[in-house]
């Protein structure tokens, strides 16, 4: 055995030991049969009257009391909240849980926003937002204070605002047959959101609120599915009337370290080897408890600069402080490597599942290339207009690259200094990108009108 390969299942042993743990221990099955009591969707009846803050964590009576700032203690409800439910209720809003079945057999858990009132909106004007790559809907409701979350103020000016939820995360590991313990509950990557998740998810939201099309939201990966899920989907281009992108990953210019950079260029053995074949970081709140909420926020910033140099100077520290512990949910190890295979061959292509039947001759006679071509994402074809908010600074986005993937009408606005997150969570953020999306929304309300 080499010395490389014995470093690697060193490392290999130290990444995944939580992981077996999760696993063999049971762990992570009980924690997606879970459902607190004092958490509930406001669409779900209980004869529980528990309140989060004042039964289920005895010690925030200590943080939040009638002396401290409004902020702060909204502040401090978000940090501390366990779920969207919480977070929602926190801001003064009412939300509805409702599941869709993917034609896979995955159930996704999807969020409605509704306003103080709890009425269900007879509108027209349907939103529908997905987070990116290892989140969850809690993304978007994780603004400092409620005018900093897109949702609610959507919801203000009388949008119909949906979130989504990929398999896998926080809100969907269930399926009608596997267990999310099982291998192959995880054998899923970009190709499995496009082909099933977003357009299932759009049909069942359009046939709840009987209207014929939605606005599409998407932040980051949210996006490069949306864009994905047009390509392979030609009617789903008329239940889309416009196509918004925050950050819109397709083709990323690559990652800021050698290390990373190795493992893009490497082949999937290597990042199974490490990671496993099932969930990528199932353990981050076992993480993020054990270090605590200040070295965690200092771990996150770090890796930030490390993996993409992005040096958050447009994000205030409160803004970190409240969005953090809810920034990270799980995906599967597999979606990780179809991304490193996008940016290693600089296309917005399909998984590659090897080619040659994975022969090992093949790659030994530097013939892959010749006996496997997996197909692109037929960008191309798609007809729903899109309006690409970016920052300029950021180094996963290639707006060039993307625009010439698309045929469509598109129009673009890059923001100077702007990096990945602050398309979400910097400092003047309302006026920048928020208000821009406010606008366009309003123009396709009086063109429908």
């Amino acid at each position: 055995m080499s010395v490389l390969s014995s470093l690697l299942n060193i490392f290999a042993l130290i990444i995944q030991l939580p992981l077996l743990l999760f696993h063999k221990l049971g762990i992570e099955q009980y924690l997606s049969t879970f459902h607190p009591i004092f958490n509930k969707p406001d669409n779900i009846s209980t004869s529980s009257s528990f309140s989060f803050y004042s039964n289920s964590n005895p010690s925030s009576t200590s943080v939040i009391n009638d002396e401290t700032d409004p902020l702060e203690k909204l502040q401090q409800k978000i940090i501390t909240a366990i779920d969207i439910v919480d977070i929602v209720h926190a801001h003064g809003y009412k939300v509805h849980e409702h599941i869709v079945q993917t034609k896979d057999g995955y159930l996704l858990s999807i969020h409605r926003i509704l306003p103080p009132s709890g009425d269900i909106p007879q509108s027209s004007k349907i939103v529908y937002m997905h987070h990116g790559l290892l989140t969850n809907s809690e993304l978007f409701l994780l603004g400092e204070n409620t005018n900093r979350c897109l949702p609610f103020l959507l919801v203000n000016l009388g949008y119909d605002v949906w979130l989504g939820n990929n398999r896998g995360n926080k809100y969907s590991r269930k399926h009608l047959i596997l267990s999310s313990t099982d291998e192959k509950f995880w054998d899923y990557s970009l190709d499995e959101f496009a082909m099933f998740d977003i357009p299932n998810t759009i049909d069942y939201i359009l046939q709840i609120t009987k209207q014929q099309n939605l606005t599409y939201i998407g932040f980051s990966q949210g996006s490069a599915q949306c864009l994905a899920a047009l390509s392979l989907n030609h009617d789903l281009n008329e239940k889309i009337n416009l196509f918004i992108g925050l950050s819109p990953a397709m083709i990323p210019h690559g990652l800021n370290n050698p290390i990373c950079s190795f493992l893009v260029s490497s082949a999937p053995a290597l990042m199974y080897r490490i990671f496993g074949k099932r969930a990528i970081l199932p353990s981050v709140v076992f993480w993020q408890k054990l270090m605590g909420p200040k070295f965690y926020q200092e771990v996150v910033d770090k890796s930030l600069v490390f993996l993409f140099n992005w040096k958050s100077g447009n994000i205030h520290p409160s803004q970190k402080k409240v969005g953090y512990p809810h920034m990270f949910s799980p995906s599967s190890v597999k979606s990780v490597v179809h991304w490193f295979q996008i940016i290693d061959s600089k296309r917005f292509q399909m998984f590659d599942e090897g080619g040659a039947s994975g022969s090992k001759l093949v790659y030994l006679s530097g013939a892959s290339t010749k006996t496997n071509r997996v197909a692109s994402f037929p960008t191309q074809t798609i007809t729903t207009p899109c309006y690409l908010i970016y920052g300029e600074s950021d180094m996963l986005i290639d707006i060039e690259k993307t625009v010439q993937n698309l045929s469509c009408d598109v129009e673009t606005l890059g923001l100077k200094g702007y990096e990945h997150m602050d398309t979400l969570w910097s400092t003047n953020v309302e006026e920048a990108v928020f208000n821009k999306i406010i606008n366009k929304l309003k123009q396709i309300d009086t063109k429908t009108a």
